[in-house]
């Protein structure tokens, strides 16, 4: 049946099932959004007329997309408590992450439909049906997978970031410690020195002075800076001061040892990645300068031998 339609029938029939799903999607949205301005409105104790003088400050995309993800059915407290995590390690702290990450993962797998329904429009009557099966899997897993993807890379991304700012953090730890201000000070004054070159030390450094604040014990909030941070580096740190506490031994002396660890793990660092690059540099080798270096070499003397044979 869909062979003995034409291309033009076949983009107006997508084009229809294209328009009436995305003014669903509209329709859900709007609805959502109207919902929060007023409750919103409601709660503020502001009237609908002086509301329409006040711009709406949910027009931004990211605050749509949240506010269509708090009206999903969302996951049990685990799942959730789960998802906050890796977004605080990736560096989603707003409470309005975990609807905007939701939100995201359903507009990710809409957008796939309405692009195998253009493609299905364009190219469904050249192409066989297990093909368009196939592009119809790809479509679907890209958009299943891409959040998590998304999500991965950034907690990667911010993981190399702290593990490259952690020793620099430890040298001023130290300092601080040596010139006579207390842990607590000491941490302030290294996130603010930091902020600049390490935003993802000095963000979690700040938090971690928010939880201290806040009548959160030392270890607890030194082993959630650690769990946010996802370094090893973190939780030795959270043990030793720990031991260190207990024990009642100098904490600068302690915070010296371990900055000249930290110290020598970059330099054995920087060491492996500068042995590893000979083998890395084998394929480029063997691929492109080789074959260039070989043609270079032996192109003259192909060109003699053709003239003189001619």
């Amino acid at each position: 049946m869909l062979s003995s339609l034409t291309q033009i029938q076949l983009l107006i029939i997508t084009a229809i099932f294209m328009a009436l799903s995305l003014a669903g999607i509209a329709v859900a949205i709007w609805s959502s959004l109207k919902k929060n301005t007023v409750m919103s409105r409601r709660l503020s104790g502001v009237s609908k007329q002086d509301a329409d003088f006040i711009p709406n400050s949910t027009a931004a995309t990211p605050d749509m997309i949240a506010s269509f993800g708090r009206h999903l059915t969302l996951p049990g407290p685990e799942e959730i408590s789960k998802i906050r995590f890796k977004l605080s390690q990736a560096g989603f702290y707003e409470a309005k992450s975990i609807p905007m990450f939701y939100g995201a993962s359903v507009v990710a797998l809409l957008l796939p439909v309405f692009g195998l329904l253009a493609f299905w429009g364009i190219y469904g009557s050249q192409l066989s049906a297990e093909k368009l099966v196939l592009v119809a899997v790809i479509f679907i897993v890209l958009g299943l997978f891409a959040p998590s993807i998304y999500l991965r890379g950034r907690i990667k991304k911010h993981q190399m970031q702290a593990r490259e700012g952690f020793p620099d953090m430890m040298d001023l730890l130290l300092a601080c410690i040596e010139a006579g201000l207390g842990l607590d000070a000491a941490l302030s004054v290294v996130a603010k020195e930091l902020g600049k070159r390490f935003p993802v030390i000095q963000i979690n450094l700040d938090l971690l002075n928010l939880e201290l604040m806040a009548g959160r014990t030392r270890p607890e909030a030194f082993k959630n800076f650690a769990e946010r941070l996802g370094l090893e580096e973190a939780k030795s740190l959270n043990i030793m001061l720990k031991q260190s506490e207990e024990m009642g031994s100098s904490l600068g002396a302690a915070l010296r040892t371990f900055s000249e660890e930290m110290r020598t793990k970059r330099m054995l660092r920087a060491e492996e990645k500068a042995m590893a690059l000979p083998a890395k540099m084998t394929i480029p080798l063997i691929l492109f300068i080789f074959p260039t270096i070989l043609l270079m070499m032996f192109l003259p003397a192909a060109a003699r031998l053709t003239d003189a044979f001619v």
